[in-house]
């Protein structure tokens, strides 16, 4: 379940001698605070929101909305509410996703060169997962390399999940036969995505 929403944080408060409470007549002390609302996912702070506030007369502890404030009040208000800064932990959240981006395309482009590298020297017992037309997954296994043909070994079974594929890529799979291709015709199975990632095994 995803816990998320929105918290308030208050970020300054104010006393404003001057002004007199429309509630109890009495001129100040009123009390002006500010928060900035953010937006979390878990309780991580994502991004600010907007701000908001209020006041409180410290004489009759009446509390006065925004929009309920009184105009000499209310300019008071905005001007704090526009000076105000909120911490910039608020966020923090949009700072862990750019990580995580970051790192996501680092380790893509890591995984793309080790693939392009498996590609150039292939190796008995490398294994190809594999891309059909109708969006299905499966493997299949180099058995053997002879000059410029590969051989391989295609496995029995095939998943509609890529992230199912390590549950089939057992030997029991894969049969006795199998058939020859160029590196060549391998290499634009590749380039066409039709072969979606290569696992380096030591043995077939």
């Amino acid at each position: 379940m995803i816990i998320y929403g929105s918290r308030p944080v208050h970020i300054k408060t104010v006393e404003c001698n001057h002004i007199t409470c429309q509630n109890c007549d009495t001129k100040g002390p009123i009390l002006l605070s500010i928060f900035r609302k953010h937006a979390h996912v878990f309780w991580i702070p994502l991004f600010p929101i907007g701000k908001t506030g209020g006041s409180e007369c410290m004489n009759c502890k009446n509390v006065l909305e925004p929009k309920e404030m009184p105009q000499d009040l209310r300019q008071e208000y905005d001007l704090l509410k526009a000076d105000a800064r909120g911490p910039i932990w608020q966020f923090s959240g949009l700072l862990l996703i750019l990580v995580v981006i970051i790192w996501a395309n680092f380790q893509s482009a890591a995984d793309t060169k080790e693939e392009r590298e498996y590609l150039a020297n292939p190796q008995i017992g490398d294994v190809y997962q594999t891309k059909s037309e109708s969006n299905n997954y499966s493997t299949m296994i180099i058995t053997d390399i002879d000059a410029d043909t590969i051989y391989m070994c295609f496995n029995d079974y095939e998943t509609n999940k890529v992230t199912g594929i390590y549950k089939i890529d057992i030997p029991e799979n894969y049969p006795d036969s199998s058939f020859g291709m160029l590196h060549a015709d391998i290499v634009a199975l590749y380039d066409e995505d039709k072969i979606i990632d290569i696992k380096r095994h030591s043995t077939p």
